[in-house]
């Protein structure tokens, strides 16, 4: 049995570029996460509401029905559920930017430990949660 590199949790829109395979995902982040099986991506279960709410507000264009779509979606990730020591982290954190789903996120990695793929500045330059871009 071979090591694992270190897991790692995805933002949103790396989360939707890996699965698409759009080049807008960094190479740093390609190359981070391409040693890893799927139990070492990780996303927030949370993802999936905001995907839903992205789609119905057609921000993210899907050719079939939302729950299968969301379902195929997470069969690529570990998903990890939002707990009250995430919810709490989420509110106290001192980021800059409101949004209540990148609060959990960052939240998360946090709590597990793992570096946060994301692109998001706000996020990067906080200090608070390691990052890869």
């Amino acid at each position: 049995m071979g090591v694992q590199a270190v897991s790692v949790l995805l933002d949103t829109h790396a989360a939707l570029w890996l699965v698409q395979g759009d080049e807008r995902l960094s190479a740093t982040a390609r190359d981070r996460i391409s040693p890893l099986d799927r139990d070492g991506i990780c996303i927030s279960d949370l993802m999936l509401f905001e995907l839903a709410l992205l789609t119905s507000r057609q921000r993210v264009v899907i050719t079939e029905p939302l729950a299968p779509f969301l379902s195929d979606f997470s069969a690529h990730f570990s998903v990890l559920p939002v707990d009250a020591e995430i919810a709490a982290k989420a509110v106290e954190l001192s980021l800059p930017q409101a949004d209540p789903f990148d609060r959990v996120f960052a939240a998360t990695a946090i709590r597990h430990k793992l570096p946060l793929v994301t692109r998001d500045r706000e996020i990067r330059g906080s200090g608070l949660v390691e990052t890869i871009w």
